[in-house]
């Protein structure tokens, strides 16, 4: 008979790493816009306009949010004393890995949109703007997106992997990741339950790039793809907002079903579809990176 072995219980330092988290996810928005608004109110910025979002307060707030992700992690990593400079921060092929996950997430929502526009379901024109000023709100969108796309992976697919990992080991961490990456966009405009569900799949998916590369930066270049491409580019709601200075002029017509109504094609049941690509894509242009298995549960 099989030696009976009672379960490992958590360290002292996850549950530490745990209540930092947990204090983190309550408060972090409220001090964010603490931060942001004074001085947004102090360079006159002012966040839409013609009911579009304005790049320059997006950019202050993307920097803001940013900023304050870099001491969350830190402090994650500080608890549980595991290094800065390694998985899933900093490693090898780091600018490959964002290069890859960009064309993929450009490509993948690029074809939702171009899918929902197939149906009949949505116009597309160009919109009425200099070359100048559409180099200069693309790249700007582009660069910001990037900034508060690496905040957004920094907390969801470093910090809270790093933490749930230690309690429910590396699959049930995605589908934490997953859980609150839908939790923290309820109060987004005309949040939809298919589109709730779709943030679901794509946080698995994204801590899923985690875990296969060893690094976050395929997700961090994934998520600044599918962002740009859906509102600066293609003038699409992006997650419930429109951009300003958007490239593109997307006209919807059809089913909010088909063309996710109020946010955007990622509440299209074609958003489903293009993270399914994005999951092959991501396997056959990346190697899975052996990650030395640590276990589901700590002793102190």
């Amino acid at each position: 008979m099989g030696t009976l072995r009672l379960a490992r219980l958590p360290s002292l330092r996850s549950w530490l790493a745990l209540l930092f988290i947990a204090a983190v996810y309550i408060g972090f928005d409220h001090l964010a816009f603490v931060i942001d608004k004074p001085l947004a109110k102090a360079f006159g910025l002012h966040t839409t306009a013609r009911d579009e979002m304005e790049l320059l307060p997006y950019a202050l707030l993307m920097v803001v949010r940013f900023l304050m992700d870099l001491p969350v992690v830190a402090g994650v990593c500080a608890i549980l004393n595991c290094p800065i400079a390694g998985f899933p921060l900093l490693g090898p092929r780091m600018g490959r890995l964002t290069v890859i996950g960009l064309a993929i997430g450009l490509t993948v929502m690029t074809g939702a949109i171009l899918a929902i526009m197939a149906t009949g379901s949505a116009d597309v024109a160009v919109s009425a703007q200099s070359p100048l000023s559409a180099l200069s709100y693309g790249s700007g969108w582009l660069v910001f997106d990037f900034v508060g796309a690496t905040g957004e992976e920094l907390f969801g697919r470093v910090a809270v992997l790093l933490v749930a990992e230690r309690f429910v080991g590396r699959g049930g961490a995605a589908i934490v990741s997953g859980l609150m990456f839908s939790a923290l966009h309820l109060g987004n405009p005309g949040a939809s339950w298919i589109w709730l569900a779709r943030l679901f799949f794509q946080g698995v998916l994204l801590a899923y790039a985690v875990y296969r590369t060893g690094s976050v930066w395929w997700s961090v270049g994934y998520h600044t793809g599918w962002n740009w491409a859906s509102a600066p580019l293609f003038g699409a709601a992006g997650s419930g907002y429109l951009d300003q200075g958007h490239l593109l002029d997307f006209m919807p017509t059809g089913s909010s079903l088909i063309t996710g109504g109020a946010v955007g094609p990622e509440g299209s049941i074609f958003a489903f579809v293009a993270m399914l690509c994005a999951f092959m894509l991501l396997v056959t242009t990346t190697s899975g990176h052996r990650l030395a298995a640590r276990p589901v549960q700590e002793i102190s």
